[in-house]
């Protein structure tokens, strides 16, 4: 009787193999004629858009007008597929420029306090460790 083997997928890990931007979209959302859509307006007059497109061509860039305040959703390629909105009403176009590169770096997951020295994706190989996994001739007696 031939043995069969257990087929089992790899795990896909960003990194391993190929790298896939986390942020995949960029929509840029403003109003054509309120006032605190104007550093936004002069970012699309300028041309400034432009140059960070053809630097990010992995990154799609999506220019909407509605009516309200001004504000960028970035879309990232995660296991949820996260949304984040950023206002970004009455800011200069170097501010706003600035926020655009900053989000896209970004992973989309939550921010986290890390409280241990090592985090890993695995289990530890030797298991979890107490006193009370001690038989009790080896546990310490007070």
């Amino acid at each position: 009787m031939p043995v069969k083997a257990i087929p089992k997928l790899s795990i896909a890990r960003n990194g391993v193999g190929a790298y896939v931007q986390p942020c995949s979209k960029v929509v840029l959302q403003y109003c054509n004629w309120g006032g605190s859509s104007n550093g936004l307006r002069q970012l699309l007059t300028l041309g400034k858009l432009n140059h960070l497109a053809k630097e990010k061509p992995h990154t799609v860039f999506e220019i909407k007008r509605n009516p309200g305040h001004p504000k960028l959703v970035f879309h990232y390629n995660n296991a949820k597929q996260t949304v984040s909105e950023i206002e970004v009403k009455n800011l200069n176009e170097g501010q706003i420029l600035n926020k655009i590169s900053e989000y896209i770096q970004r992973s989309g997951n939550e921010l986290f306090k890390n409280n241990h020295k090592v985090v890993s994706q695995n289990e530890s190989v030797r298991g979890i460790w107490s006193p009370l996994h001690v038989p009790k001739d080896h546990r310490y007696k007070i």
